[in-house]
């Protein structure tokens, strides 16, 4: 009888073992890593080539994969698309409509992250920022409030808004790196930990000197086949369009010059995720009961993509890096919080344009600057709207700013105080009627349209980018490659090169498998929230990837 209760209480073990993990078992850490610029494109056209053990592979034989995933507003730069991610709602609601806008009531510009109240932690002379722009929560906030501040959140990231507005109001602390040092906000916290100290006092940028960024794999085996020596692509000092790049040895850049030139390499991922292992380590995530949030952005993908362009080696090679370090990052939180015991998240905030002059050679309609500059497309907006609402000489202008993708009137000019009720509507058409006239513009809506509403997915991206409070008179989306600038490229558009971008899940409650519905990196608050059996952030707008969920 014995032998046979322990037989049957060594299969009943033995089954427990082998049933896979349940949403009921919530995971202890959760990590959300947002790969600055990493568009869809590239898991489709450099699959052959990533590494076994990397994390792309891995997340193939054991995660979820949703290859239809869309930012859903129209303007795709870094804070809206980070702002997005962990509210789970598009800068309509949660107010970050660019990484700058113009304040109207001031006539001054505000950095999404603008806090004279506030200074910054481990550099006095820094730029005084805070996440109080946001105007909603984010999934660490809804996890703190429903855990008492048991549960510890992070971000950590190059750039200061990535690391708060993923992070969010209540975060334990986000750290980005400024003159070269980790620092963080007065907002959240008044010293920085001993952990990064140690990174600041050892100056650690600089062990890269003198290191070279050379191709990963034998050069028969990259897709990007262009000229690696041109003239379209836009190297930072330092370096030149051409493999190997190597880091200047002691002396030859200042300190700063030197530290952004590490940024352009793979050696920034290397800084940021051993900052991400100092942060799991030190603070003790994912060792009790209640779970933690680390948020993570890899912004060196970004800076790459913008100066060589992602039909470049650069980028090519920088993809097979990436994937690589998180496949490493991935094995540390087995060997640190456990197997089984983390979820990892993995998207983007934007995509990329090809470089016009490299898109020219496939005989795209690629156009550098196509409505002039700001200030020229400035000057003939003014000019079409004094002589059509017949402005006197001395009335002051009527334009108040123009920016890449919007226009601001006064709202307090003689014209809209003193006149009839419609003119300020009037204003906005004429102003909308004149960009529609240009070859360049796809599209432009009014604030009276935006307000009202309206049919068709281009309109509803750009409505999603529109704040009441926040926003311009007139928003507009150029034509397809149309991009600024003289060299290299950039992002910004509606089109689809910008707004694809992966959605990859694995770990703890995820179940394996492609999923082909069309979702958007906003599904992943909804998505983490049920994992970690909280509610939805305030804002969310977006329902969970119920089919990648265990039940």
């Amino acid at each position: 009888m014995r032998r046979f209760l322990l037989l049957m209480f060594i299969a009943v073990v033995l089954s427990a073992c082998c049933q896979p993990e349940r949403a009921a078992d919530r995971p202890r850490l959760v990590v959300v890593v947002s790969a600055d610029q990493f568009a869809q494109d590239y898991l489709i056209r450099f699959a052959d080539n990533f590494a076994e053990d990397g994390a792309f592979r891995r997340i193939e034989r054991e995660g979820a994969r949703f290859p239809h995933c869309h930012h859903r507003h129209a303007f795709t730069v870094t804070a809206p698309g980070h702002a997005t991610q962990l509210t789970g709602c598009y800068p309509s609601q949660h107010g970050i409509i660019g990484n700058n806008w113009f304040n109207r009531f001031t006539g001054k510009d505000v950095y999404c992250c603008d806090d004279a109240s506030v200074h910054i932690v481990g550099l006095p002379t820094g730029k005084p920022v805070s996440p109080r722009n946001l105007l909603v929560d984010t999934v660490g906030d809804v996890l703190k409030l429903g855990s008492g501040n048991r549960s510890k959140v992070f971000g950590v990231a190059f750039k200061d808004r990535v690391a708060m507005l993923m992070a969010g109001h209540n975060a334990d602390a986000a750290f980005w790196l400024d003159d070269n040092l980790w620092v963080t906000s007065s907002y959240y916290r008044s010293d920085i930990p001993g952990y990064l100290r140690v990174f600041n006092e050892q100056r650690a940028l600089e062990r890269y000197h003198g290191q070279t960024w050379d191709l990963l794999l034998p050069r028969e085996k990259y897709h990007n086949t262009g000229p690696d020596k041109n003239n379209w692509e836009n190297p930072p000092k330092g370096f030149t369009s051409e493999f190997p790049h190597r880091l200047p040895g002691p002396g030859v850049l200042k300190p700063i010059e030197f530290g952004d030139l590490v940024l352009f390499s793979p050696f920034g991922n290397d800084v940021t995720l051993e900052a991400a292992r100092e942060i799991v380590v030190g603070e003790a995530l994912g060792q009790d009961e209640f779970p933690d949030l680390l948020c993570i952005n890899l912004s060196t993908n970004d800076y790459v993509g913008h100066a060589f362009g992602p039909h470049s080696l650069e980028v090519e090679d920088l993809t097979y890096r990436t994937d690589r370090q998180l496949g490493d990052f991935l094995r540390f939180l087995d060997e640190r919080v456990g197997r089984g015991r983390w979820v990892f998240a993995m998207t983007a905030d934007h995509g990329v344009a090809p470089i016009v002059e490299y898109a020219r050679q496939f005989r795209l309609p690629a156009k550098r600057n196509a409505l002039g500059s700001l200030s020229e497309l400035k000057a003939k907006l003014e000019s079409r709207l004094r002589t059509q609402l017949g402005a006197a000489p001395d009335d002051k202008p009527i334009v108040q700013k123009v920016e890449d993708y919007q226009i601001y009137l006064q709202h307090d000019h003689r014209l809209f105080v003193e006149g009839p009720s419609d003119r300020f509507v009037l204003a906005q058409r004429i102003v909308r009627d004149w960009l529609l006239d240009q070859p360049a513009v796809a599209a432009a809506y009014t604030r009276d349209e935006l307000i009202r509403g309206g049919e068709g997915k281009l309109f509803q991206q750009i409505q999603r980018t529109f704040h009441v409070h926040r926003s311009g008179d007139v928003l507009l989306a150029q034509a397809p490659y149309c991009v600024p600038g003289s060299r290299g490229t950039t992002h910004g558009s509606p089109w689809h090169y910008d707004t694809h971008v992966p959605l990859l899940l694995v770990g703890c409650g995820i179940k394996q498998g492609e999923f082909d519905r069309p979702v958007s990196p906003a599904c992943l608050a909804s998505t983490l929230s049920e994992l970690l059996k909280i509610d939805y952030p305030a804002g969310n707008v977006e329902e969970p990837l119920a089919e990648a969920l265990l039940p």
